[in-house]
């Protein structure tokens, strides 16, 4: 059974009877969508060339916005306003590399690259991180890495 919510095709993560309602990733109440997530994460990274690479990273990706717009636990939020304002990027490596996240190798490579853009205090074990990637994954995160370097013109050739 496959569960849109975590990605769990084979009961491995979350059990074989697995229900989308007892997904750790399902909580219909005050849960955010992709596009709200990702406004708010455009709006903080801006001026910041790796923040807006990790952000379009996992915008091109595809696959962890909409994941982690129903994941408030992985979000930074203002102490006195209690606003999201960012991922936490730091608890968010933690989690991929704890195996809190049901995910494909290759997405939690994407994962680990963009918090560690997005952070310079989250390391990133690239040989691992790039190893299961495949070629238009491996594009994305080349033009990534070009955009944080402040020169995204030479990440577009691998677009």
């Amino acid at each position: 059974m496959f569960c849109e919510h975590c990605g769990d095709t084979n009961g491995e993560e979350t059990g074989i009877d697995h229900d989308e309602r007892d997904c750790p990733w399902y909580d219909d109440a005050g849960s955010w969508t992709a596009d709200e997530l990702e406004a708010v994460l455009r709006e903080t990274a801006e001026g910041s060339p790796h923040r807006t690479a990790a952000v379009e990273l996992l915008t091109a990706h595809g696959v962890w916005l909409p994941r982690l717009a129903e994941r408030e636990d992985l979000m930074a939020t203002d102490a006195e306003t209690s606003e999201v304002y960012d991922l936490d990027w730091a608890a968010l490596a933690e989690a991929a590399n704890g195996a809190q996240l049901a995910a494909s190798g290759s997405e939690l490579g994407i994962l680990a690259i963009a918090a560690s853009l997005a952070d310079s205090s989250v390391p990133v074990r690239l040989g691992d991180a790039l190893s299961s990637l495949d070629a238009t994954n491996l594009d994305r995160v080349l033009t990534a890495i070009a955009t944080a370097n402040g020169r995204p013109e030479a990440g577009e050739r691998h677009v």
